[in-house]
């Protein structure tokens, strides 16, 4: 089987990979290991679409365009999101996870050429002369041997670059959360007393010591769904030191951790948060909340220097205004943000393996130290990742070249007539 581009991960980074490079003409392949397209937003419950906004003092305008502002419209317009929402110095967008399933799905069903293949793993890689050759996944009814003209790498974890040989750093450093749902909340009372409350009570909690809480922070999201939110409180760690989830013992260790933390946080809730005296916990999402594991060391590696200093490059492919935001040792969270008002642009290169060049790494698993990648891991500026992932392999079939020959000039105009923020 031959495409024209092969994608491996169905997140916001291999969707939006899939949609550029499908309307820019291309036949596509898509391999997704779960059922279900969304990544972390779906399989872990997210919650929120982080990196869609710029705040400066009291507006709150969109950083991005192009696909990732189109999903955010859209799910608005369904009633399945809400906000901009203000987080700290930030802006985020609740929504309902279900609602980015149904979408993602319409958005591969809607396309002519775009091959999806889900409950499927990458397990193999071939390389020749400076390129990925050829892949092999393992299916239910076996496994089979592909091969493209170029490859996006968005499965999140590194895993086509890793296999293929491509150089990389795996520090476990961010840890993991397990988000989970409760039903039956007070939403009105809940809201009235407001995420400031529950920072307090959490902050008590900890310093009595009433409650072993294994995080200084979080939140809880309403759905748009009578009585439903979603709980972001956890930070799973492994005696105490951060998990390496590219590791099936600890990611088991990581799960069941995960799933203990959830009723405590919800017996935390029950007792002490108002609108929850009725609540329970219904249940968890089919995966932890990975925030990092493997990040490529590629041709230009994006900094947390950059991202503080909203640095421009002249390849630059997409914007952001995230935090550096990192869950390290301990229950607190570092967060430092650029300028008010100021964004920060991926550049191309970090997108780009040294050693192959018809392979792309687009979504968290990007060429980044541990701060850059701590703001560009989140899910608006992974999918503006995909698109110009996309636009790329078209732009590389349509001139007889590979992906990192392609001439950054077209691939800029091409993303601004898609309406990408630059």
């Amino acid at each position: 089987m031959d495409f024209d581009v092969l994608i491996i991960g169905g997140g916001p980074a291999g969707v939006a990979a899939a949609r550029a490079a499908s309307e820019e003409g291309l036949n596509v392949l898509l391999v997704e290991k779960c059922g279900f397209l969304g990544g972390n937003l779906t399989s872990s419950l997210v919650g929120t679409i982080g990196g869609l906004f710029v705040r400066e003092e009291d507006s709150i305008d969109y950083a991005v365009g192009g696909i990732p502002r189109d999903c955010a419209e859209a799910l608005k317009s369904r009633g399945l999101a809400y906000g901009p929402v203000p987080w700290e110095q930030t802006a985020v967008l609740p929504h309902a996870p279900w609602g980015v399933k149904k979408l993602f799905d319409e958005w591969i069903e809607s396309a002519r050429n775009i091959n999806l293949m889900l409950h499927t793993s990458l397990i193999g890689a071939e390389t020749e002369d400076r390129m990925v050759s050829r892949i092999t996944i393992q299916k239910r009814n076996g496994h089979a041997t592909l091969s493209a003209r170029n490859f996006i790498d968005a499965s999140g974890d590194g895993d086509l670059f890793f296999l293929s040989g491509a150089a990389g750093e795996n520090t476990p450093v961010q840890f993991p959360t397990l988000n989970f749902y409760m039903h039956n909340v007070n939403i009105a009372e809940a809201l009235t007393a407001g995420l400031a409350t529950l920072q307090t009570l959490i902050r008590e909690a900890i310093q009595t010591g009433e409650y072993d809480l294994p995080r200084a922070g979080g939140a809880v999201i309403p759905t748009m769904r009578p009585g439903e939110v979603i709980v972001a409180m956890g930070r799973v760690s492994i005696d105490g030191k951060p998990v390496d989830c590219t590791d099936p013992e600890q990611l088991t260790i990581a799960e069941i951790e995960g799933r203990k933390q959830a009723v405590l946080l919800s017996e935390f809730l029950k007792a002490k948060m108002p609108g929850f005296a009725d609540a329970y916990l219904s249940d968890t999402p089919c995966k932890i909340g990975i925030r990092s594991t493997r990040r490529l060391s590629g041709r230009y590696r994006l900094t947390g220097e950059d991202v503080l200093g909203a640095a421009d490059f002249q390849d630059g492919i997409c914007r952001s205004a995230w935090p550096v935001e990192l869950h390290l040792e301990g229950k607190e969270t570092v967060l430092e943000f650029p300028p008010p008002g100021k964004t920060y642009a991926i550049p191309y290169r970090a997108l780009l393996p040294a050693e192959f060049d018809n392979l792309i790494v687009a979504g968290r698993c990007l060429s980044a130290t541990v701060e850059g990648q701590g703001s560009a891991r989140v899910s608006a500026t992974a999918m503006g990742m995909g698109e110009a992932a996309g636009v790329a392999c078209a732009i590389a079939s349509e001139n007889n070249t590979n992906v990192a020959d392609i001439d950054i000039g077209e691939l800029r105009g091409r993303l601004k007539k898609r309406g990408v923020l630059l």
